[in-house]
């Protein structure tokens, strides 16, 4: 443990500095739905759990709204980006400090509290845009702390078989866009990071982070009982685990907590809704929306698990998103190749899963709103795709044999850096000057309240320390010979 915890503190450290980096470059609702969320969190600590009035906000939809000052909303603040294709810098958001009550709408106003209630306090303190960026940081540091643990895990199992894909897998999952949710109020990103812990920790026998995990997945998000149940059912499945493991105390009693409180809150919050009020959409056929899917939405989902931003018009070059999908079929492909049977079959299921799941949101909610499925939503599953394949140990062997080992994982993690720095910056620009702009994130028309430095410092020194640790941590990798874990040993 001497030399884990170090890890875990300097885990911790490079990822919420990636978090931060986000949560000090985005203006007000900088990336999605954060003005729903930024609402809900105020409401929350202010002792408004459920709406009671309605309200239109400032993309014209009438909604639930909640009590609460001027001050916490630009009145334009879709301006960025609502205009498309012409969209406009954050200049054109209009700050308003006038702390008067009115009705403020919120999509989100029936979403569990639990994650508004962990980040909320400093909107309660200064509903400004200066409470919203230390709400952002109390988000970054949280997702933070369960992606820290993961790679601590990873690392912990490194010191004994000097296998680092684990390690390595855990990078490749933070994608610039969980980086941008931990950063922003968005329970998307704890939601994600609980998912990745619980995904290491379970195969790994770590119960007590395995109930952590489990109990936030379960209480921040509608869906987070569907993952937990799923990620439990694959980690038990590939490592062949029998489900008694889970009465174990430091797993079962919180977790036991999260399913009895996302029961309660479903109960609670299903007594009123807000879907399709408000929202004209032409009539769609199944087989419609399905053709939507195959030429347009799915581009759209695989972009955004990397890097599409804002609302989505802000992406990523095809380039940029394809190396990054590059660096995950380093890991997986091979893993799959070399693996048994059950990892196969595991990690298909996360896949096809994650596939199934966004095609049945789009089917069944499409006719109601509109487009609806995003990429992230399905990220919480879709990880496991990654961290599992690290178990595939005649992959780890045969690198290792080769002396290729330590080789790919440098590689794979160094790439990442400038993919995370150009994602900022890229974003940075789109803000400051416009989507349209040449990459420069200083001096344009809007500067972060920060200042446009502060935020690449924070990434370039977050996502180098990440890639240290990864590659070179104080855990000395032992060579893992071709007949470690055979049945006579």
């Amino acid at each position: 443990m001497s030399r884990v915890r170090p890890a875990f503190v300097a885990a911790f450290a490079a990822f919420f500095l990636l978090g931060s980096a986000w949560a000090l470059a985005l203006p007000v609702n900088g990336t999605y739905d954060e003005k729903q969320h930024l609402v809900r969190a105020f409401a929350v600590w202010t002792g408004q759990w459920l709406p009671h009035e309605r309200a239109t906000d400032a993309s014209g939809i009438e909604t639930s709204a909640f009590a609460g000052p001027r001050s916490l909303l630009p009145g334009n603040a879709d301006c960025t980006w609502i205009d498309g294709p012409a969209y406009r810098p954050a200049s054109c958001l209009i700050a308003n400090g006038d702390r008067t009550n009115m009705l403020v709408p919120s999509a989100a106003a029936r979403y569990s509290p639990v994650y508004y209630a962990l980040v909320g306090l400093p909107l309660r303190i200064s509903p400004d845009g200066a409470g919203l960026i230390w709400a952002r940081l109390l988000s970054a540091a949280l997702s933070a702390l369960l992606l820290a643990w993961a790679l601590a895990l990873a690392l912990r199992g490194a010191s004994a078989s000097g296998n680092r894909l684990l390690a390595l897998a855990v990078l490749l999952v933070t994608t610039p866009m969980l980086a941008d949710l931990a950063g922003s109020i968005n329970p998307n990103g704890l939601e994600i990071s609980a998912a990745a812990l619980l995904f290491v920790a379970v195969p790994r026998r770590a119960w007590g982070a395995a109930g952590v995990a489990s109990v936030l997945l379960f209480t921040v998000r509608d869906l987070g009982p569907f993952f937990v149940l799923a990620v439990l059912a694959l980690s038990l499945f590939v490592t062949r685990t029998h489900p008694r493991e889970l009465l174990r105390r430091a797993f079962l009693v919180p977790a036991a907590l999260g399913a009895g409180f996302a029961v309660f809150w479903a109960a609670i919050a299903s007594r009123g809704s807000d879907l399709g009020q408000g929202r004209p959409v032409p009539p769609a056929t199944s087989g419609a929306i399905l053709n939507d899917i195959l030429h347009s939405r799915a581009e759209f989902w695989a972009r955004q698990i990397v890097g599409q931003f804002n609302y989505g018009e802000m992406t990523l070059s095809i380039a940029v998103i394809g190396l990054w999908y590059l660096l995950v079929a380093a890991l997986v492909v091979p893993a799959v190749w070399l693996g048994d049977w059950r990892l196969r079959l595991g990690i298909a299921a996360a896949f096809a899963g994650s596939v199934a799941l966004l095609v049945a949101l789009e089917l069944y909610f499409a006719p109601k709103v509109g487009h609806f499925a995003h990429g992230r939503y399905v990220m919480p599953l879709g990880v496991g795709v990654v961290l599992l394949a690290p178990l595939a140990d005649r992959y780890a062997r045969w690198l290792s044999d080769r002396g290729w080992l330590d080789r790919l994982v440098l590689a794979c993690a160094a790439l990442t850096v400038p993919i995370q720095l150009y994602a900022l910056t890229r974003v940075m620009t789109r803000f400051e000057r416009g989507v349209t702009a040449g990459l420069n994130p200083f001096g344009g028309g809007w500067t972060p309240p920060a200042g446009s430095v502060a935020p690449l410092l924070c990434a370039l020194v977050g996502a180098v320390l990440l890639g240290v640790i990864v590659t070179r941590s104080s855990v000395r990798p032992t060579p893992v010979h071709s007949t470690a874990n055979t049945l006579s040993n």
